[in-house]
């Protein structure tokens, strides 16, 4: 079985990173639009600026966390052709009038809340782990690990049949991934997402990063939680970055 080492997994992301800087490649910005009620579905938005064209695009996605599955008509996806940087708010109004009947036929309803963000412009050691608590802590004061809500999400490449429309000349092998997640009291680790095949909507994926765990700011009987997953994908000038989510829940 392939594998990659740790530090060079890392530093694979450290260069993708200075590749997107140097290369003007583009980073898609993300925003939750929320939860129903009971948690089945979940919707958010990614949005910015093409590399090379210049052009805007707004996508929404909308996710059933039950079967792990976009829900029919989504992703909404909406892309200027303009020469001039148009205006985002002009693009997203003309995404959500057209996601709109979805969220309202799933009932998008609820806001979400944001347990851990890590964007790509944020400085860490590590993009590849996130750690976050799943209620809130007072004064940030609990000793880590000595609590039963603390939770460690990570995310691992593997390799996988090349997608036709990735020619490895092109540059780096296309890549899966596996996801896992960590109850740090317990010290169990457990996988909660492990690709198959590298779906077509990935695109050319040549990295992963974990950009953010989001959970239902409510009270549902099921607590589904997402985990957005940053994507890299390769570009006209770089690798660009994009987001899934996978739904999981807590092990306790």
């Amino acid at each position: 079985m392939f594998r990659l080492p740790a530090a060079t997994w890392i530093a694979s992301l450290a260069l993708l990173g200075a590749a997107t800087a140097a290369g003007a490649a583009d980073d898609a910005n993300f925003s939750i639009i929320g939860f129903s009620p009971d948690a089945r579905y979940f919707a958010f938005e990614q949005y910015g600026y093409e590399d090379g064209s210049g052009a805007g695009f707004w996508e929404i996605d909308i996710i059933d966390l039950k079967t792990d599955e976009w829900v029919q008509g989504s992703p909404v996806t909406i892309r200027t052709d303009d020469e001039d940087p148009p205006l985002l708010s002009k693009v997203r109004a003309a995404a959500m009038e057209q996601a709109g009947p979805i969220l309202q036929a799933v009932n998008i309803t609820e806001p979400g809340e944001i347990l851990a963000a890590n964007p790509a412009t944020e400085v860490v050691d590590d993009r590849t782990r996130i750690t976050f608590d799943r209620e809130y802590v007072s004064m940030g004061s609990m000793p880590s690990g000595d609590t039963y809500i603390r939770h460690e999400l990570a995310v691992t490449p593997m390799p996988l049949p090349q997608p036709a429309a990735c020619d490895p000349e092109d540059g780096d092998q296309a890549v899966g991934f596996t996801l896992t997640l960590k109850a740090i009291k317990r010290d169990f680790t457990h996988a909660i997402h492990t690709d198959k095949a590298i779906p077509r909507s990935r695109g050319c994926p040549v990295g992963y990063d974990l950009t953010a765990v989001v959970a239902h700011a409510g009270y549902p009987d099921e607590d589904r939680m997402v985990a957005i997953v940053g994507v890299y994908q390769r570009g006209w000038e770089g690798a660009n970055h994009r987001y899934i989510a996978v739904p999981f829940v807590l092990s306790d």
